[in-house]
């Protein structure tokens, strides 16, 4: 037992060891003891090793963050590049749907991401018809690829690439869809957009929308200070106004005035909404190439109630009727520099759409009235008329799949701002279709049911009577707008 002890110096106490002492200032140290001391001390020179491990550790750690640096900003510019795509096919194709030349088309493309998105140097790749993809070989879609190199000085400084390509692709095409809004005024320049006046009800089954940006209240009362004098929409009177969806830009004078179109439900009314593009913008104007028939008709008078006449597509000066009985063959009617009036007497013009423009419009090349685009109206002596129906007229719109103006009635050039009205006591069936006249106020007066869409400028109801627009079932034109579809 002895012999399995080390005896050190430590002062104040005896201890018996197989029948001896060892006195104060010797203590004993165990085996274990010893040993532990030893790996102490051989830990004590570890030191520079953990110095070179932690060393390389921390180059590690700042090259894991170099590349979690470098990585956020290829992200950053890989959606910078995709929306350059984006916006590229959305051009193109745009260009495309306007009546210009593919060449056209991939310069547009060039310009947005080059130009708009900032992205000189970049490799752009247009394809039109899509050359991959499920919109391969489709016509009237546009393919862009873009390839951008992109600078990575982070991972250069570690060793790694000093570059790296980013590669975006988009596709985009025209599709033509029947728009939702019933009645829409676009013009954002007048107040109000919607005016109704009188004591009776005026009814939409779908949505209503103005971009008017007068002045009111929302639909809590909330104040709206608009950019324009007076209120975007208005009802006076003891009538009201009601449909599924009333979506105003600015605000209202009245939201109790402003109701459901099913009694008993929710407020339909959303005032301070976003401006509403005009669905028919990509519209074509009407040519040879797209239905017009090239021959000069004349103008067409009627005001003899024993008159019985039958009119064919083609260009017209004027088509007033007043009385008689008169019908129109199915096609495109367009009136140059005069105006559609039907006032009176027995007409019928089954699968028909007016086309209502001015005198200095080319049938061949659709001069100038494809040029117009979101231009203001004519402030020129250029004559035009309007559109004025107050008879209990039957009038349903082209109906054609295979054409682009495919359930409308009644489009008048878009720089043309001649007043539209529309009246009588109308019977569900009796007017189909869609009436497009992007600057024009639309007045509607009387009473029954329409079976029409209405996108003009702006809209006066008024009557005692109730007027329901309803549009279920019936063929309406189609929303040529362009969309992302890849």
């Amino acid at each position: 037992m002895g012999n399995s002890f080390h005896v050190g110096e430590t002062p104040g106490f005896l201890v018996d060891v197989g029948g001896g002492y060892l006195g104060a200032g010797s203590f004993i140290e165990s085996p274990l003891v010893r040993r532990h001391r030893f790996v102490a001390k051989q830990d004590s020179g570890r030191a520079g090793t953990v110095l070179v491990l932690t060393s390389i550790g921390l180059v590690s750690i700042v090259g894991m963050m170099f590349v979690v640096l470098e990585s956020g900003r290829v992200v950053a510019k890989l959606r910078h590049v995709q929306n350059s795509a984006d916006s590229a096919a959305l051009a193109a194709a745009q260009t495309l749907v306007r009546g210009q030349s593919s060449s056209s088309a991939r310069s547009s493309a060039n310009s947005y991401v080059s130009q708009y998105n900032s992205l000189a140097g970049a490799n752009v790749t247009v394809s039109i018809p899509p050359a991959s993809g499920p919109y391969a070989g489709r016509t009237g879609f546009v393919e862009t690829r873009v390839v951008f190199p992109v600078e990575t000085p982070l991972m250069q400084a570690i060793g790694g690439p000093a570059f790296a390509s980013i590669h975006a692709r988009a596709v985009a095409g025209l599709r033509s869809d029947s728009c939702r809004g019933m009645v829409i005024a676009l013009d954002k320049r007048v107040t109000p957009g919607f005016n109704c006046v009188g004591n009776g009800q005026f009814s939409i089954e779908g949505e209503c929308i103005t971009n008017s940006q007068g002045w009111g209240v929302t639909e809590n009362y909330q104040s709206v200070s608009g950019a324009l004098n007076g209120y975007a929409a208005s009802v006076s009177g003891n009538g009201c106004m009601r449909a599924d969806s009333i979506r105003v830009c600015g605000g209202v004078n009245n939201p109790a005035g402003f109701q459901p179109y099913t009694p008993g439900g929710g407020t339909p009314l959303r005032c301070q909404s976003d401006l509403y593009p005009d669905p028919f913008i990509n519209l074509p104007t009407p040519t040879v190439s797209t239905g017009v028939i090239n021959v000069d008709r004349g103008s067409i008078s009627m005001t003899s109630s024993n008159s019985t006449r039958t009119f064919a597509p083609g260009i017209y000066t004027n088509i007033r009727i007043t009385s008689g009985t008169s019908t129109f063959q199915p096609g495109i009617y367009v009136i140059r520099g005069g105006e559609l009036r039907i006032t009176g007497g027995t007409c019928r013009a089954s699968g028909c759409m007016f086309y209502i423009t001015t005198e200095d419009y080319d049938p061949n090349s659709g001069l100038p009235d494809c040029q117009d685009g979101e231009g203001a109206p004519l402030t020129s002596s250029t004559h035009r008329g309007g559109v004025t129906i107050t008879s209990n007229a039957l009038l349903n719109g082209l109906d054609n799949s295979n054409s682009p103006f495919d359930g409308m009635l009644v489009y008048c050039r878009r720089k043309n701002d001649s007043a539209i009205n529309v009246a009588g006591n109308a019977s569900a069936g009796n007017c189909t279709g869609t009436v497009y006249s992007k600057w024009s106020q639309l007045t509607l007066s009387g009473q029954g049911t329409f079976n029409t869409q209405f996108v003009v400028g702006c809209v006066k109801w008024s009557g005692n009577g109730n007027m329901t627009l309803r549009a279920g079932g019936y063929k309406l034109g189609k929303s040529n707008l362009v969309h992302l579809v890849e």
